[in-house]
């Protein structure tokens, strides 16, 4: 389920290199500084469903089986359109990212086969888009509209994901209208 048209993009980071930069602020970094601990690998939340839909080995070469695991709903009141922090101060302190966005994906889709399931159980309430907590408990779920986006969703040779919006008389315009996701 995506927030929106799934054209905001995030700066994604495998958790272990995460856990090697807060080891390097801890060692190396100054009291009362402020350190942001960012990475290279910039995907649209969009181009991250198809990416996931390929390492699933889920088929989705088609409109229908896009649209089968890719569903769209209202996009959250205030949602950026970018997360990327400027990791350069710490850079200087000697770390920086090991692990490429497509190695930490693979090793951590790889642990969610292996491990998912035991390690969380059955997490289909929270499976929404706004799930509703009550005395610790996800107890449900309203019924969120799913948005129809006109259009189709492109995937290129990289499972990078494109939405062509269709133009007033049907058609999809693969020019002016595309966004690049």
């Amino acid at each position: 389920m995506l927030h929106g048209d799934g054209s905001p993009t995030r700066r994604y980071l495998f958790a272990g290199d995460a856990a090697d930069a807060f080891d390097t602020i801890l060692h190396k970094g100054a009291i009362g500084q402020i350190y942001n601990v960012g990475s290279y690998d910039e995907i649209s939340n969009l181009s991250l469903c198809s990416k996931l839909l390929t390492y699933m080995e889920i088929p989705h070469s088609t409109q229908e089986e896009l649209h089968k695991w890719i569903k769209h709903t209202h996009d959250r009141p205030f949602n950026d359109r970018r997360y990327a922090v400027d990791g350069t101060k710490l850079r200087k302190l000697g770390w920086d990212q090991k692990t490429s966005f497509e190695k930490g994906l693979a090793i951590t889709v790889d642990w969610y086969r292996k491990y998912g399931e035991k390690w969380w159980g059955d997490i289909t309430k929270v499976l929404t888009p706004f799930p509703e907590v009550a005395n610790k408990k996800v107890v449900s779920a309203k019924e969120v509209p799913i948005e129809n986006l006109e259009g189709d969703m492109v995937v290129d040779k990289n499972d990078d994901m494109t939405l062509k919006k269709r133009t007033t008389d049907g058609e999809t315009n693969g020019h002016a209208e595309a966004m690049v996701v």
